[in-house]
C-alpha cells in the first residue's frame, strides 16, 4: 500500500492484444486512485493514430500535464510503431520517452498509471518491445484482456512472455466489450486462465457506454476490480 512521501509508484497497464479496452481499464485505475484521495499521473509513451486515449487519460486523472509529456511518442499511422515510424521517416525516440517518464515521476505524484501501446511483443523498434517497457520504467504490471472468445489463448500467451522475462504481473483484469448477459466463455475464461496460467483475476469489468466513460469508470472501478490486490 501506497504511503504519503514514498517514491512515485508505476503502473503499467498491459494488453493481450489491440483493442482488449487497456485505455479504459487505464482510466478507470487513474479515477479510481483519484477518488481514493490519491495524487495521479498518467502517461501513454507511445501513440499510434490518434491522441483520443491520451486525453481519456488525462481527463480520467484531472492532471494539467500537456498531451506531449504524457505521450512523447506520436506517430500518425495507426500502425505497430516501428512500421508507423518507417513510413513517416521518423525514428522511436527513447531518450525523449525516458526524458517523460524521468519529469512524470517527479512531480509528485502518488501513482503514475502506465498504458501500453497494442499487445505485449507489439514492436516499438525491431528489437526493442512493449513488454520492455515494463522493467525500463520499473513499473508492476496490470495484465487486460477481453471477456469473450480469444481470452484463454491470448491471456495464457502474455503470460509465458511476461515470465520468460522475468516478470509476475498482479493479476488479470477481464474487460467486457459489449453488454448485455454474460455468455459462457465470459463467465468460465477467469477461472481457466486463473487456474492453467497460475495468476489472479481483478474482475471483470463492464462494458461501459461512451457518455458515461469519465464520469463513471471511477466508480465502475471499485465496485467490479479489486483495487488493493493492486495498491
Amino acid at each position: 500500500m501506497y504511503r504519503r512521501g514514498d517514491p512515485v509508484r508505476s503502473i503499467f497497464v498491459a494488453g493481450t492484444d489491440t483493442g482488449v479496452g487497456k485505455t479504459m481499464i487505464a482510466g478507470g485505475l487513474a479515477a479510481a486512485l483519484r477518488l481514493k484521495g490519491h495524487h495521479v499521473g498518467v502517461m501513454k509513451p507511445v501513440a499510434c493514430g490518434s491522441l483520443e486515449d491520451s486525453k481519456f487519460l488525462k481527463a480520467c486523472s484531472g492532471v494539467r500535464d500537456s498531451l506531449g509529456l504524457i505521450t512523447p511518442i506520436h506517430l500518425e499511422h495507426a500502425l505497430s510503431p516501428n512500421v508507423a515510424a518507417r513510413m513517416e521517416k521518423k525514428k522511436i525516440n527513447m531518450k525523449r520517452m525516458k526524458g517523460a517518464f524521468r519529469e512524470l515521476s517527479r512531480k509528485g505524484y502518488d501513482y503514475l498509471v502506465v498504458e501500453g501501446c497494442g499487445g505485449l511483443l507489439v514492436p516499438l523498434t525491431d528489437g526493442l518491445f512493449v513488454i520492455d517497457l515494463i522493467p525500463m520504467m520499473k513499473a508492476e504490471a496490470v495484465l487486460v484482456s477481453r471477456s469473450g472468445l480469444g481470452a484463454i489463448n491470448h491471456s495464457l500467451l502474455s503470460l509465458e512472455a511476461f515470465r520468460k522475462r522475468g516478470i509476475e504481473p498482479l493479476g488479470l483484469i477481464f474487460n467486457r466489450l459489449s453488454g448485455g448477459p454474460m455468455n459462457v466463455p465470459e463467465r468460465t475464461n477467469p477461472s481457466v486462465v486463473t487456474k492453467i496460467g497460475r495468476t489472479r483475476s481483478l474482475g471483470v469489468f463492464p462494458y461501459m457506454k461512451e457518455d458515461c466513460r469519465v464520469d463513471c469508470v471511477g466508480k465502475a472501478f471499485l465496485k467490479h476490480i479489486d483495487l488493493d490486490r493492486i495498491v
